[in-house]
């Protein structure tokens, strides 16, 4: 599975605003995660962004169809590809950084991860310090 058709539609919706960008950013990991939607499908995608009201859905199509967010997309890919070890990968407003979050794992002999633990409560820590943040640089 291929995550390419909705990370470039992700910097697609940036070009229109940050808000566009972040609602598809949600709804495709809701649509893969939860719903278990093939987001590698340009048409799926395309459906999920009609369901987003920041998102302009004929410009985002255009902007798949001309190809304009793809060398931008693989310029910070290439840029930031060792920074970034998974999803979720959360960077902090402090310079600090979290990968997944309260999930213990291990990895199959298959090439799957299996959950051995969880802990949902990181993240209110993760909104605390979040938060925090946000207070000290206002």
């Amino acid at each position: 599975m291929t995550v390419l058709p909705a990370n470039e539609a992700v910097r697609a919706a940036k070009a229109q605003s940050a808000a566009a960008a972040e609602q598809l950013d949600m709804a495709l990991r809701l649509a893969f995660f939860r719903d278990s939607r093939c987001i590698s499908m340009l048409h799926e995608v395309v459906d999920v962004a009609c369901g987003c009201d920041a998102v302009d859905a004929d410009a985002l199509v255009a902007a798949l169809e001309d190809g304009r967010a793809r060398g931008p997309m693989m310029a910070d890919h290439r840029a930031h590809a060792d920074e970034v070890r998974g999803s979720p990968h959360f960077f902090l407003a402090d310079g600090s950084d979290v990968h997944d979050p309260g999930i213990g794992l291990h990895w199959a002999d298959a090439g799957y991860p299996v959950v051995d633990a969880e802990d949902p409560g990181v993240y209110e820590d993760l909104v605390r310090r979040a938060a925090d943040a946000a207070q000290g640089a206002a």
